[in-house]
């Protein structure tokens, strides 16, 4: 397990959290998975591994990881979540595409220009900025196009 992960497990420890087997298996697959997942992406994933999780189990520790700030939660308008652990995210924003759901991440050099000054002009510290850019992909657009 690597050192993330065990950040994961050690922040559900000093919250009191018992460290369950089903709980254990989540953080490992979370460790493993590059880029942005559901429930029932993450569901299918360890059923096909052979693990036994339940769909409940996962969605009550994916809940209680963002309760911790230990994943981020984005809403695409696709009727699920999607999320992405907070360790391996650098300060970056998300294109979502409106018809197929993808989503790519884009960074930008700008977001601690922007943190500051928001951040002066309102007297406020700024942790996080979280973009959501949504539109159409270059994959749906060219699969529109040769429709017509």
């Amino acid at each position: 397990m690597n050192k993330e992960a065990h950040q994961l497990k050690d922040v559900l420890g000093s919250r009191g959290l018992k460290n369950t087997r089903e709980r254990d298996t989540i953080l490992r697959e979370l460790e493993a998975r590059k880029g942005h997942f559901n429930a029932e992406k993450l569901f299918s994933v360890l059923n096909r591994k052979g693990a036994k999780v339940s769909r409940p189990t996962i969605y009550r520790t994916l809940k209680l990881l963002e309760k911790y700030h230990l994943i981020d939660r984005l809403d695409i308008k696709q009727n699920c979540f999607y999320y992405e652990p907070k360790y391996q995210k650098k300060d970056h924003g998300h294109l979502i595409c409106e018809k197929c759901g993808k989503i790519i991440d884009f960074p930008s050099e700008s977001f601690n220009t922007l943190k500051s000054e928001i951040g002066k002009d309102k007297n406020f510290k700024l942790d996080n900025i979280s973009i959501q850019v949504f539109g159409v992909c270059r994959s749906c657009r060219k699969a529109s196009r040769s429709k017509n």
